[in-house]
């Protein structure tokens, strides 16, 4: 599958635009994002519920940035702890909010050692609750400085293939990015890329608005159809509207 445009990740909803819902849609809009990822589960929970009442604040957020045009897709971190409970609730996440696709956050938990077999179960079961879901992986940026990460286990039932290129404590974002696809084309299998690049701020660092634009340069000029940012959270709170 192909994933086109500009996507922003929302990690928790009270979070953005003090959580109104149109305001959220407009400004993506407004920004031209075709897409936006929000997160809908941590583990093996359902993720952005009202802390005091357990309402769900994700259906009228998906509905208003429909109403936009946006596509909406659903992001999950997992552990791997409990990799049956955490499918599950992916798929019963994703069934009831109808997302365009589901992205994987899979990351340390996932170096310990025997971490495959937990992510090979997780995979299986995942895909075969949503057989047609297009689902992608966003984790580490370079695999040579994860080895023990089960990176087969996970691409093998996974469409794409969405890294964390975050340039922290540097600003050469265009040189990341393409050590980030050479080091992900020597490792089978290969899933096209849309990556994710860094919208926050780590200590004193934060990505300059040039660095952003490099960023997208570099994806298209590398053949890439998409990027993501994370997080609309940070983003908005932190860096210039």
């Amino acid at each position: 599958m192909t994933l086109t445009g500009k996507g922003m990740m929302i990690w928790q909803i009270p979070n953005c635009e003090s959580g109104n819902v149109t305001t959220i849609a407009n400004m993506a809009a407004a920004g031209g994002f075709s897409h936006i990822l929000i997160k809908i589960a941590d583990g093996s929970y359902a993720y952005n519920r009202d802390k005091t009442t357990g309402a769900d604040l994700i259906p009228p957020l998906v509905s208003a940035l429909r109403a936009k045009g946006i596509g909406v897709w659903g992001w999950h971190y997992i552990y791997g702890v409990n990799p049956t409970g955490e499918a599950s609730i992916a798929i019963s996440q994703m069934k009831k909010y109808g997302m365009d696709g589901y992205v994987i956050d899979a990351e340390a938990e996932f170096e310990k050692s025997g971490m495959t077999t937990a992510a090979s179960t997780y995979m299986s079961a995942l895909r075969a609750g949503l057989p047609s879901t297009p689902i992608a992986l966003c984790s580490f940026r370079w695999p040579t400085y994860h080895p023990s990460f089960p990176w087969k286990a996970f691409l093998d039932k996974c469409d794409l293939n969405m890294p964390q290129v975050y340039w922290m404590s540097a600003h050469n974002p265009a040189t990341q990015l393409t050590r980030s696809l050479t080091e992900f084309q020597a490792i089978s299998p290969f899933r096209p890329l849309t990556p994710t690049g860094p919208a926050f701020y780590e200590s004193s660092w934060a990505p300059t608005a040039d660095e952003v634009v490099s960023f997208l340069n570099t994806a298209k000029n590398l053949g890439m159809t998409a990027a993501n940012f994370f997080s609309w959270d940070d983003c908005r709170k932190n860096l210039p509207a």
